[in-house]
């Protein structure tokens, strides 16, 4: 993951033993490093005999990465490729309820990973530019391959609905909820409160500003 270290704080080793654990339960060996992809795929024959018949492989660049792919196997339920996503769905189209399902899903993991992660990290700058980073890299699935501007009204327009806006907060209450009982069982705390408008409206206020080096 670029800029932010793998482990920076006890916490943040704690949350990486507990996660690898969640994922080994699923049937799933976890690989960090700066040199990694960061998605689920299913293991090669060599990588079953090597890591004891785990047939799953999480790759992830650092905590927020994991966080990241945590929460899409949460909501999945179980591993699959690239977590079951459709590539024939592209372009994603909000007015069916089951895309707009995959985009709040997609905006709770941005929000989730920047907010969780982001008083671990000694950089007061890291939940927007995380977020910004994580939610630009969406516009492919959506048709704004090279329309950066073109996707983020795009999605303005879907959050500006009541019912829209509702949708979202439930599934990202589910996550935190969910992401909580992995990382700190006893403690639902622990996960900050996500409020997807308030990072959606920082991050709009600053577009084009914030970026992960």
């Amino acid at each position: 993951m670029s800029g932010v270290a793998i482990v920076q704080c006890h916490q943040a080793a704690v949350w990486v033993r507990r996660i690898t654990k969640k994922f080994s339960s699923l049937g799933a060996v976890t690989l960090i490093g700066p040199e990694l992809d960061n998605l689920c795929r299913r293991a090669r024959p060599e990588e079953i005999t090597r890591y004891g018949g785990l047939e799953w492989v999480i790759e992830s660049q650092g905590l927020p990465n994991l966080i990241h792919e945590l929460i899409h196997a949460l909501f999945l339920g179980h591993l699959d490729d690239d977590h079951g996503f459709d590539y024939g769905e592209i372009p994603l189209d909000l007015a069916r309820r089951d895309h707009r399902e995959l985009l709040w899903e997609e905006l709770a993991c941005c929000g989730l990973s920047a907010t969780s992660c982001a008083p671990l990290i000694a950089d007061p700058g890291f939940e927007r530019a995380w977020f910004a980073e994580q939610f630009e890299i969406q516009g492919v699935f959506h048709g704004f391959d090279d329309d950066l501007a073109a996707f983020r009204a795009h999605i303005d327009a879907h959050l500006r609905e009541p019912a829209n806006r509702a949708g979202l907060e439930r599934t990202v209450a589910w996550a935190r909820v969910a992401l909580a009982e992995v990382l700190e069982p006893s403690d639902a705390s622990v996960v900050p409160d996500c409020e997807i408008p308030r990072l959606w409206q920082d991050y709009r206020a600053h577009a084009g500003l914030a970026h992960v080096e």
